[in-house]
Protein backbone atom coordinates (compact mmCIF):
# COMPACT_ATOMS: atom_id res chain seq x y z
CA UNK A 1 0.00 0.00 0.00
CA UNK A 2 2.41 2.67 1.10
CA UNK A 3 4.39 1.85 -2.56
CA UNK A 4 1.04 3.55 -3.94
CA UNK A 5 1.71 7.02 -1.89
CA UNK A 6 3.95 8.75 -4.34
CA UNK A 7 1.52 8.24 -6.97
CA UNK A 8 -1.31 9.75 -4.93
CA UNK A 9 0.74 12.35 -3.55
CA UNK A 10 2.20 13.29 -7.31
CA UNK A 11 -0.97 13.33 -8.93
CA UNK A 12 -2.37 15.77 -5.96
CA UNK A 13 0.25 17.91 -6.52
CA UNK A 14 -0.12 18.48 -10.42
CA UNK A 15 -4.04 18.74 -9.25
CA UNK A 16 -3.35 21.59 -7.84
CA UNK A 17 -0.53 22.74 -10.10
CA UNK A 18 -2.73 22.60 -12.86
CA UNK A 19 -5.86 24.20 -11.04
CA UNK A 20 -3.39 27.32 -9.80
CA UNK A 21 -2.61 27.76 -13.64
CA UNK A 22 -6.27 27.71 -14.87
CA UNK A 23 -7.78 30.55 -12.49
CA UNK A 24 -4.55 33.12 -13.27
CA UNK A 25 -4.90 32.05 -16.98
CA UNK A 26 -8.48 32.37 -16.97
CA UNK A 27 -36.15 6.85 22.65
CA UNK A 28 -38.02 8.76 25.00
CA UNK A 29 -37.36 9.32 28.83
CA UNK A 30 -39.88 7.54 30.75
CA UNK A 31 -41.07 11.33 31.51
CA UNK A 32 -42.36 11.79 27.61
CA UNK A 33 -45.32 8.91 28.02
CA UNK A 34 -46.85 11.10 31.48
CA UNK A 35 -47.82 13.35 28.26
CA UNK A 36 -50.31 11.43 26.18
CA UNK A 37 -53.76 12.47 25.80
CA UNK A 38 -56.77 11.34 27.27
CA UNK A 39 -57.70 9.68 23.86
CA UNK A 40 -54.03 8.10 23.33
CA UNK A 41 -54.69 6.84 26.72
CA UNK A 42 -57.50 5.15 25.94
CA UNK A 43 -56.13 3.01 23.09
CA UNK A 44 -56.17 -0.65 23.33
CA UNK A 45 -53.87 -3.41 25.49
CA UNK A 46 -52.46 -4.20 22.78
CA UNK A 47 -51.32 -0.78 21.34
CA UNK A 48 -49.43 -0.29 24.69
CA UNK A 49 -47.88 -3.82 25.00
CA UNK A 50 -46.66 -2.96 21.13
CA UNK A 51 -44.94 0.35 22.53
CA UNK A 52 -40.85 -0.52 23.32
CA UNK A 53 -41.01 2.25 25.02
CA UNK A 54 -43.16 0.43 27.54
CA UNK A 55 -41.18 -2.33 27.49
CA UNK A 56 -38.55 -0.92 28.32
CA UNK A 57 -39.66 1.26 31.60
CA UNK A 58 -37.71 -1.72 33.71
CA UNK A 59 -34.23 -1.93 31.23
CA UNK A 60 -32.33 -4.50 31.58
CA UNK A 61 -29.18 -4.06 34.07
CA UNK A 62 -25.65 -4.23 32.52
CA UNK A 63 -23.54 -6.80 33.58
CA UNK A 64 -21.88 -7.23 36.96
CA UNK A 65 -18.81 -5.84 37.56
CA UNK A 66 -16.32 -5.66 40.33
CA UNK A 67 -14.05 -2.77 40.93
CA UNK A 68 -11.18 -1.89 38.60
CA UNK A 69 -7.98 -2.90 38.92
CA UNK A 70 -6.08 -0.99 41.59
CA UNK A 71 -2.31 0.35 41.49
CA UNK A 72 -0.73 -1.58 44.55
CA UNK A 73 0.68 1.76 46.16
CA UNK A 74 -1.56 4.52 45.77
CA UNK A 75 -5.02 2.55 45.37
CA UNK A 76 -6.20 4.54 42.71
CA UNK A 77 -6.34 2.83 39.10
CA UNK A 78 -3.53 1.77 37.01
CA UNK A 79 -2.19 3.68 34.26
CA UNK A 80 -2.59 3.03 30.99
CA UNK A 81 -0.62 2.15 28.87
CA UNK A 82 0.93 5.07 26.20
CA UNK A 83 -1.05 5.44 23.42
CA UNK A 84 0.21 4.10 20.41
CA UNK A 85 1.09 0.65 22.06
CA UNK A 86 0.59 -2.44 19.55
CA UNK A 87 -2.96 -3.36 20.43
CA UNK A 88 -2.06 -7.42 20.17
CA UNK A 89 0.38 -6.43 22.98
CA UNK A 90 -2.21 -5.32 25.47
CA UNK A 91 -5.23 -6.69 24.25
CA UNK A 92 -6.30 -9.31 26.99
CA UNK A 93 -5.39 -6.83 29.97
CA UNK A 94 -7.63 -4.52 28.19
CA UNK A 95 -10.16 -6.94 28.04
CA UNK A 96 -9.87 -7.81 31.32
CA UNK A 97 -9.99 -4.28 33.17
CA UNK A 98 -12.84 -3.66 31.32
CA UNK A 99 -15.02 -6.71 32.52
CA UNK A 100 -13.45 -5.33 36.04
CA UNK A 101 -15.31 -2.34 35.32
CA UNK A 102 -12.22 -0.03 34.83
CA UNK A 103 -14.21 2.68 32.58
CA UNK A 104 -10.43 4.34 30.60
CA UNK A 105 -9.57 0.92 29.93
CA UNK A 106 -13.11 -0.20 28.54
CA UNK A 107 -13.25 2.91 26.53
CA UNK A 108 -9.15 2.66 24.98
CA UNK A 109 -10.45 -1.02 23.80
CA UNK A 110 -13.34 0.12 21.72
CA UNK A 111 -11.48 3.07 20.44
CA UNK A 112 -8.14 0.84 19.63
CA UNK A 113 -10.48 -1.87 18.41
CA UNK A 114 -12.49 0.86 16.21
CA UNK A 115 -9.15 2.54 14.55
CA UNK A 116 -7.95 -0.92 13.74
CA UNK A 117 -10.52 -2.39 12.03
CA UNK A 118 -10.69 1.18 10.08
CA UNK A 119 -7.26 0.55 9.29
CA UNK A 120 -8.36 -2.78 7.96
CA UNK A 121 -11.01 -1.85 5.57
CA UNK A 122 -8.88 0.85 4.13
CA UNK A 123 -6.07 -1.72 3.44
CA UNK A 124 -8.65 -4.41 1.95
CA UNK A 125 -9.80 -1.41 -0.32
CA UNK A 126 -5.97 0.13 -0.89
CA UNK A 127 -5.56 -2.24 -4.40
CA UNK A 128 -8.79 -0.45 -5.82
CA UNK A 129 -7.82 2.74 -4.86
CA UNK A 130 -5.04 2.37 -7.03
CA UNK A 131 -7.54 2.17 -10.01
CA UNK A 132 -9.09 4.97 -9.13
CA UNK A 133 -10.31 7.05 -12.45
CA UNK A 134 -8.56 10.09 -11.10
CA UNK A 135 -5.45 8.59 -10.72
CA UNK A 136 -5.78 7.90 -14.57
CA UNK A 137 -7.81 10.94 -16.07
CA UNK A 138 -5.95 13.49 -17.96
CA UNK A 139 -6.11 16.18 -15.90
CA UNK A 140 -5.72 18.66 -19.88
CA UNK A 141 -9.79 17.47 -20.76
CA UNK A 142 -10.99 18.41 -16.78
CA UNK A 143 -12.86 21.20 -16.26
CA UNK A 144 -11.87 24.11 -12.88
CA UNK A 145 -15.19 22.39 -11.33
CA UNK A 146 -13.57 18.80 -11.86
CA UNK A 147 -10.38 20.07 -10.92
CA UNK A 148 -11.25 21.34 -7.81
CA UNK A 149 -13.52 18.53 -6.84
CA UNK A 150 -10.95 15.99 -7.63
CA UNK A 151 -8.21 17.63 -5.77
CA UNK A 152 -10.45 17.22 -2.87
CA UNK A 153 -11.26 13.62 -3.54
CA UNK A 154 -7.82 12.43 -4.04
CA UNK A 155 -7.00 14.58 -0.80
CA UNK A 156 -9.42 12.36 0.45
CA UNK A 157 -7.81 9.19 -0.38
CA UNK A 158 -4.58 10.12 0.75
CA UNK A 159 -5.65 11.24 4.17
CA UNK A 160 -7.09 7.38 4.62
CA UNK A 161 -3.64 6.32 2.97
CA UNK A 162 -1.67 8.65 5.87
CA UNK A 163 -4.42 7.41 8.48
CA UNK A 164 -3.91 3.74 8.02
CA UNK A 165 0.11 4.16 7.94
CA UNK A 166 0.11 6.19 10.97
CA UNK A 167 -1.59 3.45 13.01
CA UNK A 168 -0.18 0.71 10.92
CA UNK A 169 2.17 -0.31 14.37
CA UNK A 170 -1.01 -0.02 16.81
CA UNK A 171 -2.71 -2.32 14.77
CA UNK A 172 0.20 -4.90 13.76
CA UNK A 173 -0.26 -8.57 14.54
CA UNK A 174 -4.09 -8.41 14.95
CA UNK A 175 -5.71 -11.40 13.32
CA UNK A 176 -8.92 -11.12 12.16
CA UNK A 177 -10.95 -13.24 14.73
CA UNK A 178 -9.52 -10.08 17.58
CA UNK A 179 -12.14 -7.72 15.17
CA UNK A 180 -15.03 -10.13 16.90
CA UNK A 181 -14.66 -8.11 20.39
CA UNK A 182 -15.59 -4.86 18.69
CA UNK A 183 -19.28 -5.30 19.49
CA UNK A 184 -19.54 -6.60 22.80
CA UNK A 185 -16.55 -3.63 23.41
CA UNK A 186 -18.55 -0.95 22.19
CA UNK A 187 -21.56 -1.92 24.59
CA UNK A 188 -19.11 -2.59 27.48
CA UNK A 189 -17.56 1.54 26.88
CA UNK A 190 -21.22 2.60 26.89
CA UNK A 191 -22.36 0.86 29.74
CA UNK A 192 -19.77 2.40 31.39
CA UNK A 193 -20.23 5.56 30.16
CA UNK A 194 -18.66 6.53 27.11
CA UNK A 195 -20.86 8.66 24.97
CA UNK A 196 -19.26 8.17 21.87
CA UNK A 197 -19.23 4.28 22.07
CA UNK A 198 -23.19 4.59 23.14
CA UNK A 199 -24.15 6.69 20.05
CA UNK A 200 -22.26 4.61 17.84
CA UNK A 201 -23.68 1.49 19.35
CA UNK A 202 -27.34 2.84 19.57
CA UNK A 203 -27.22 4.18 16.07
CA UNK A 204 -25.12 0.79 14.70
CA UNK A 205 -25.87 -0.32 11.21
CA UNK A 206 -26.42 -3.96 11.10
CA UNK A 207 -24.36 -4.69 7.91
CA UNK A 208 -21.32 -3.43 9.49
CA UNK A 209 -21.31 -5.73 12.47
CA UNK A 210 -18.75 -8.21 11.14
CA UNK A 211 -18.74 -11.56 12.26
CA UNK A 212 -22.99 -11.06 13.52
CA UNK A 213 -23.64 -14.63 11.97
CA UNK A 214 -21.04 -16.29 14.20
CA UNK A 215 -22.36 -13.87 17.40
CA UNK A 216 -26.20 -14.49 17.02
CA UNK A 217 -26.92 -13.14 20.39
CA UNK A 218 -25.45 -9.27 19.70
CA UNK A 219 -28.61 -9.14 18.38
CA UNK A 220 -30.52 -9.89 21.76
CA UNK A 221 -27.57 -7.83 22.90
CA UNK A 222 -28.81 -5.07 21.32
CA UNK A 223 -32.44 -5.37 21.61
CA UNK A 224 -32.39 -5.30 25.25
CA UNK A 225 -30.02 -2.60 25.63
CA UNK A 226 -30.70 0.28 22.69
CA UNK A 227 -32.76 1.95 24.36
CA UNK A 228 -32.02 2.24 27.81
CA UNK A 229 -28.61 3.34 26.90
CA UNK A 230 -30.59 5.82 24.57
CA UNK A 231 -32.97 6.97 27.12
CA UNK A 232 -29.78 7.58 29.49
CA UNK A 233 -27.53 9.64 27.18
CA UNK A 234 -30.53 11.95 26.45
CA UNK A 235 -31.11 12.46 30.27
CA UNK A 236 -27.00 13.53 30.14
CA UNK A 237 -27.70 16.06 27.45
CA UNK A 238 -26.78 14.05 24.23
CA UNK A 239 -28.12 15.16 21.27
CA UNK A 240 -27.28 13.47 18.90
CA UNK A 241 -29.08 10.74 20.70
CA UNK A 242 -32.15 12.82 20.17
CA UNK A 243 -31.87 12.72 16.25
CA UNK A 244 -31.27 8.76 16.44
CA UNK A 245 -34.93 8.34 18.24
CA UNK A 246 -36.35 11.00 16.32
CA UNK A 247 -35.42 8.91 12.71
CA UNK A 248 -35.90 5.37 14.65
CA UNK A 249 -39.79 6.40 15.33
CA UNK A 250 -40.77 8.52 12.04
CA UNK A 251 -39.20 5.08 10.19
CA UNK A 252 -35.66 6.84 8.45
CA UNK A 253 -34.42 3.41 8.74
CA UNK A 254 -30.74 5.34 6.69
CA UNK A 255 -29.67 7.04 10.25
CA UNK A 256 -31.28 5.01 12.52
CA UNK A 257 -30.91 1.17 10.81
CA UNK A 258 -31.10 -1.07 13.91
CA UNK A 259 -32.77 1.15 16.51
CA UNK A 260 -35.64 1.33 14.14
CA UNK A 261 -36.52 -2.05 14.11
CA UNK A 262 -36.31 -1.91 18.06
CA UNK A 263 -38.73 1.02 18.22
CA UNK A 264 -40.98 0.33 15.02
CA UNK A 265 -42.46 3.49 13.93
CA UNK A 266 -44.88 5.94 15.92
CA UNK A 267 -45.31 9.24 14.78
CA UNK A 268 -46.17 10.85 18.10
CA UNK A 269 -42.81 9.74 19.83
CA UNK A 270 -41.07 11.19 16.72
CA UNK A 271 -42.79 14.55 16.48
CA UNK A 272 -41.70 14.54 20.05
CA UNK A 273 -38.12 13.97 19.76
CA UNK A 274 -38.32 16.38 16.44
CA UNK A 275 -39.86 18.79 17.97
CA UNK A 276 -36.78 18.83 20.55
CA UNK A 277 -34.38 18.87 18.44
CA UNK A 278 -35.66 21.91 16.51
CA UNK A 279 -36.11 23.74 20.62
CA UNK A 280 -31.99 23.07 20.39
CA UNK A 281 -31.39 24.60 17.23
CA UNK A 282 -29.39 27.92 16.80
CA UNK A 283 -31.28 31.44 16.92
CA UNK A 284 -32.32 31.53 13.04
CA UNK A 285 -34.20 28.68 14.04
CA UNK A 286 -34.98 25.29 12.13
CA UNK A 287 -33.87 24.46 8.42
CA UNK A 288 -36.19 24.10 6.12
CA UNK A 289 -36.08 20.33 5.82
CA UNK A 290 -36.21 19.98 9.23
CA UNK A 291 -39.36 22.36 9.38
CA UNK A 292 -40.84 20.12 6.61
CA UNK A 293 -40.03 16.89 8.67
CA UNK A 294 -42.01 18.64 11.70
CA UNK A 295 -45.29 19.57 9.91
CA UNK A 296 -45.10 16.31 7.67
CA UNK A 297 -45.11 14.31 11.24
CA UNK A 298 -47.98 16.60 12.80
CA UNK A 299 -50.33 15.93 9.90
CA UNK A 300 -50.52 13.04 11.72
CA UNK A 301 -51.75 13.75 14.99
CA UNK A 302 -54.27 15.24 16.74
CA UNK A 303 -54.45 18.94 18.19
CA UNK A 304 -54.33 17.48 21.54
CA UNK A 305 -50.85 15.27 20.78
CA UNK A 306 -49.70 17.99 19.19
CA UNK A 307 -50.07 20.13 22.42
CA UNK A 308 -48.84 17.43 24.55
CA UNK A 309 -45.73 16.81 22.51
CA UNK A 310 -44.81 20.56 22.52
CA UNK A 311 -44.27 20.62 26.00
CA UNK A 312 -42.86 17.69 26.96
CA UNK A 313 -40.50 18.41 24.21
CA UNK A 314 -40.18 21.78 26.16
CA UNK A 315 -40.01 19.92 29.45
CA UNK A 316 -37.06 17.49 28.16
CA UNK A 317 -35.53 20.93 26.61
CA UNK A 318 -35.05 22.34 30.17
CA UNK A 319 -34.63 19.42 31.87
CA UNK A 320 -31.94 17.85 29.91
CA UNK A 321 -30.68 20.42 28.45
CA UNK A 322 -30.68 23.40 30.58
CA UNK A 323 -32.58 25.05 27.65
CA UNK A 324 -29.41 25.95 25.97
CA UNK A 325 -29.31 25.06 21.81
CA UNK A 326 -26.64 22.39 21.16
CA UNK A 327 -23.35 23.24 19.45
CA UNK A 328 -22.59 23.18 15.41
CA UNK A 329 -20.38 19.54 16.12
CA UNK A 330 -23.46 18.00 17.75
CA UNK A 331 -25.59 16.51 15.35
CA UNK A 332 -25.96 13.21 14.61
CA UNK A 333 -24.76 12.96 11.50
CA UNK A 334 -21.29 14.34 13.16
CA UNK A 335 -21.28 11.49 16.32
CA UNK A 336 -22.21 8.74 13.49
CA UNK A 337 -18.74 9.78 11.25
CA UNK A 338 -16.52 9.42 14.10
CA UNK A 339 -17.74 5.74 14.54
CA UNK A 340 -15.43 5.29 11.75
CA UNK A 341 -12.53 4.76 13.94
CA UNK A 342 -11.41 8.04 12.57
CA UNK A 343 -10.44 7.24 9.21
CA UNK A 344 -11.25 10.54 7.28
CA UNK A 345 -14.33 10.62 4.53
CA UNK A 346 -15.74 7.16 6.29
CA UNK A 347 -18.41 6.90 9.26
CA UNK A 348 -20.21 3.75 10.57
CA UNK A 349 -19.17 1.09 12.63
Amino acid sequence: MQRKLPIVLAVVAVLAAATLVFFRTTHLPSTVTETATSAARTESVAQDNANPLAASATPSKPPARTLPKKNSTSGVPAALPPPGTPLKSILADLKQRADDGDAAASSRLYRDLRTCAAVQRIDRQAPAMSGNRLLNQDIADMSPDELRNGERRLGRLQGRLDFASDNAALCNGLASSDFAALVPATLQAAQLGDAQAAACYVGANLGNWVGLLDNPQWVSDYRNNALPLANNAIEQGNWAMVGLMASAYGGNGRTANLLAQVTGTDPLQAYTYARLMNLGQAADGPSPRAANVLSNLAAQLTPEQIQAADAQAQTMFQRYFDGAPREPGESTMAALRDCGGGGPGRGGF
